[in-house]
């Protein structure tokens, strides 16, 4: 049991849907990334880094590990984080909270942007209430306060071309100072100013993303249940368990009560780095809220690095209770947490690689002869486990709608895929999303 637990799970798994399509995507050279992701709807960022993470170690599943390092890197700030705003106490709670939440812990294997966006999430964070809190009691910046300014203009750069919700992270940081601090205007301006200047490149391209979406996109419009799955999701895991609900619903009355507990425990008052995590959290899921009603643009996915604020939010008031009691309601909550995240990591599902395994296995194998014909949803995925053994023909269903048209177009344009019907009586095998395969022929 344990060498298959070890061997077959949920890193070791073949990729699915975006994940190869992440892989296909970083096979590219830089500028095809940067023409293909400028087509679609996402900035390059990621894939430059997995692509150069190809370069060196080569084409496979492992690119996930980037994934994971992200990961493991991101509890490093938390810690000092929590510690700096809060105690010793909240940071370790926190922190090993935020080890094992079901929805970070579940994108640190997939070869996806999430874990570094929310490694840029939380750095940017830290790195502004740094530079904010240093200024406190005096009137020109130290050269420590500047240092912190020019590494957060920097990480917001690195983050708005990893992400667009970033600029969401971002805004959270301006509001917070907006309505708090107000201090250091100069810095706070050109740290803003530098991103700006840095996406400016990208601009026209991001224009242009954005009349795509305004046009047609696959995320659906807001209603009675997005944001109650949105809270679902991002606080008991993105996989469905018998606890999910219920663990949301707790996380929530704790999330409502934790101010209560804080006003209280701090003289009938909010601190300002209580309410800075606030910010961080409500902001970046008010604004694309308020955009969806023009464009949806909200999706839970786009914001797991707001469990982060959650969690630090809910320990720094389960903080006011005895400490004895805040380790007991972290330790259950912990218990369900790692029932969840074994869930998730014991996960070997049939991937195209085992399908398309099965297909090169049979009598009929795919070959000139019999060439494979798929559909833009799955595309990706039959190309790279294709291993260039058959031709890849794809279906011209639906290509006007589906995201992820102009990678089709690439790889057309490079010779590798074709776009075509199958013709009558030909041998040939179909592969879809499921997967599924079919072999056509005498």
């Amino acid at each position: 049991m344990l060498k298959t637990l070890l061997t077959q799970n949920y890193i070791t798994r073949g990729f699915w849907g975006d994940e190869a399509w992440t892989a296909v995507i970083s096979k590219l050279s830089i500028p095809e990334i940067i023409q293909v992701t400028g087509q679609d709807f996402h900035p390059p960022l990621y894939y430059f880094i997995v692509h150069g993470f190809m370069q060196v170690f080569g084409e496979s599943e492992w690119i996930r590990i980037l994934s994971t390092i992200f990961f493991i890197l991101t509890l490093i700030p938390v810690y000092f984080f929590a510690k700096k705003i809060a105690n010793k106490t909240v940071a370790w709670v926190s922190t090993v909270l935020v080890a094992f939440s079901p929805i970070l812990f579940i994108y640190a294997f997939e070869a996806r942007s999430y874990a570094f966006l929310t490694l840029m999430s939380v750095l940017s964070t830290f790195c502004f209430w740094k530079a904010v809190s240093l200024s406190k009691n005096r009137k020109k910046p130290t050269a420590e306060t500047i240092k912190f300014w020019i590494i957060y203009a920097i990480l917001g750069g690195f983050g708005v071309y990893t992400h667009y919700y970033m600029w969401f992270i971002l805004a959270s940081h301006g509001v917070y100072w907006l309505l708090v601090d107000r201090r250091q205007f100069k810095q706070v301006f050109m740290s803003y100013l530098f991103i700006f200047l840095a996406q400016l490149p990208w601009i026209p391209t991001l224009f242009a993303q954005v009349k795509t979406v305004a046009g047609d996109y696959w995320i659906g419009g807001m209603n009675s249940r997005t944001h109650a799955e949105y809270f679902m999701r991002i606080t008991a895991g993105d996989i469905v368990t018998p606890w999910q609900t219920m663990l949301s619903k707790v996380m929530f009355a704790a999330l409502l009560i934790s101010p209560v507990l804080v006003f209280f425990k701090s003289k009938r008052q909010l601190p300002r780095p209580y309410i800075f995590l606030w910010s961080w959290l409500v902001v970046p899921v008010l604004i694309p809220t308020l955009m969806s009603f023009l464009t949806p643009v909200f999706f839970y996915r786009y914001l797991v690095f707001t469990s982060v604020p959650i969690i630090l939010i809910t320990a720094w008031g389960l903080s006011a209770l005895k400490k004895e009691l805040l380790y007991a309601l972290a330790a259950l909550l912990l218990v369900f947490y790692v029932k969840t995240d074994y869930r998730i990591f014991d996960r070997f599902p049939r991937s195209m690689r085992e399908e398309l395994g099965a297909a090169f296995e049979a009598e009929q194998a795919p070959s000139e002869e019999a060439p494979i014909f798929t559909y833009l949803p799955s595309f990706a995925e039959v190309y790279y486990y294709t291993y260039q053994q058959a031709p890849v023909k794809v279906v011209p269903l639906g290509l006007v709608r589906f995201s992820g048209k102009s990678l089709l177009d690439k790889y057309v344009e490079k010779g590798l895929v074709e776009i075509v019907e199958p013709a009558e009586g030909q041998v040939y095998w179909e592969l879809e999303k499921g997967p599924t395969s079919e072999f056509h022929g005498n």
